[in-house]
């Protein structure tokens, strides 16, 4: 008997998450080839709605039994539901997700992609150490519902990440790109190459950070100190807890008129595309701030029911920032989201700041009270600018702000050329002030 089949014997309505998820991965430690591994999980994940209650369980193998009976138990202590499953299917739009020439990409190539970009780093500096990782694969994700309700669909990956790292005597330096694409068209080597070589040559010498409230530019692997706050700020769960500081904005101009954000899960080939989000809803583009404008929070069906809204498909599994997988609940969170550019290079914005510091990565992200939009972190790769040019990198330096403040009153100018970062941020760079940097 399906499982979906035996819940409806002992709860009200029962929802299944199925993943199955094959591909192959290359790994480098030192420079050298340390696993080439082909990976097949299957993972299943079981929401109940028993005795009004919510319950949740997730399995890599186990029997129907055991996870209907975990789920069961969660829901004798879980919270009560003000939702329903998603019924019989809608004529949801298909968004291209599922490119099969990522399939035939084998193990030599991967192995090749990564031996060259290790040669290319050590061709111009041969001391450091590198590391580097390659995947690709499919994920197929399936959702049915006791009431009805089945969505299946195949996704393809493709991800690149390589470090480079120098250890000396007092200094520990080391610095980090990534891609994951689902179209093998976009992971474009070169240019993850480019610009972690460019941060290495920048990060040569070590300098003396500015302090006080310097020009501060984030670049895209920077940016996501400002947005992870408004992350968590447009979920509707937020926003109907009162913990977000745009609670009852919609409509207000609580940013500045040149900064425009979308969230977006019906891209084309998007890293974090999808035709239905983790609960059966259909995805599609929603402008959560409009010219400086608060134009919608996202919701799953959780957060929509307790707010009197609609799903917008916007019902996660993980973080903002991706991760859990299968074994975490849906909740409201992001797909791709796109800040709109405005017009300025890398190199044209550090020639108009003039003096100040370039942020291309934090420590601890996301510390302090993301709630509030507040951050405080460890600059990991960061560069001083001194009459429009990098003359090195910084150590032991913290920088301090508001991510909302910053935002509306903070904003010098906003790059022209976006780069997808952290998997779903498709991002231009941003050059701001109010922003504290101290040094140790």
């Amino acid at each position: 008997m399906d499982i979906l089949s035996r819940a409806t014997g002992k709860a009200e309505s029962a929802e299944l998450y199925e993943e199955l998820r094959e591909g192959i991965a290359i790994s480098f430690n030192g420079g050298e080839i340390e696993t080439a591994s082909s990976e097949t999980v299957r993972g299943r994940a079981l929401r109940v709605i028993a005795g009004g209650k919510l319950g949740f369980a997730s399995t890599a193998g186990g029997s129907d039994e055991a996870l209907l009976e975990s789920a069961l138990v969660a829901a004798s202590h879980g919270d009560p539901v003000p939702f329903q499953f998603t019924g019989r299917n809608g004529a949801a739009q298909p968004v291209p997700v599922l490119d099969p020439t990522v399939a035939q990409i084998g193990v030599d190539t991967l192995i090749r992609w990564g031996e060259e970009a290790i040669c290319r780093i050590r061709d111009e500096f041969p001391e450091l150490i590198v590391n580097a990782s390659l995947g690709r694969g499919t994920a197929a994700a399936l959702v049915r519902t006791s009431t009805g309700g089945a969505h299946e669909e195949k996704r393809s990956y493709l991800s690149m990440s390589i470090s480079a790292e120098q250890i000396r005597k007092g200094d520990i330096w080391s610095v980090y790109a990534s891609s994951s694409v689902r179209q093998a068209a976009d992971l474009d080597r070169n240019a993850l190459l480019d610009d972690l070589l460019r941060q290495l040559r920048w990060g040569r010498e070590i300098v003396s950070a500015p302090t006080g409230t310097p020009p501060v530019l984030f670049l895209p692997t920077g940016l996501p100190v400002l947005l992870l706050p408004l992350m968590v700020g447009f979920s509707g769960m937020s926003v109907f807890l009162g913990t977000s500081p745009l609670k009852g904005r919609l409509g207000e101009t609580a940013f500045d008129s040149r900064l425009s954000i979308t969230d977006d899960g019906a891209i084309p080939y998007g890293p974090r595309s999808r035709t239905f989000d983790d609960e059966g809803v259909p995805t599609g583009s929603l402008p959560l701030v409009t010219a400086g404008v608060i134009r919608n929070f996202y919701y799953d069906l959780r957060a929509a029911a307790l707010a009197k809204a609609d799903s917008t498909g916007n019902g996660i599994k993980g973080s903002p920032m991706g991760g859990g997988g299968f074994r975490v609940p849906p909740g409201p969170a992001s797909r791709n989201i796109l800040v709109a550019p405005e017009a300025g290079s890398v190199d044209e914005l550090i020639r108009d700041m003039k003096d100040g510091l370039v942020v291309a990565g934090v420590l601890g992200l996301g510390q302090g009270n993301i709630q509030s939009g507040a951050f405080s972190n460890n600059v990991g790769v960061g560069f001083v600018v001194k009459a429009g040019k990098v003359v090195g990198r910084v150590k032991n330096t913290m920088i301090a702000g508001n991510a909302y403040e910053v935002l509306k009153d903070g904003i010098r100018a906003i790059g022209g050329q976006t780069e997808w970062v952290f998997g779903s941020l498709s991002v231009p760079p941003i050059l701001t002030g109010k922003v504290s940097v101290v040094t140790q």
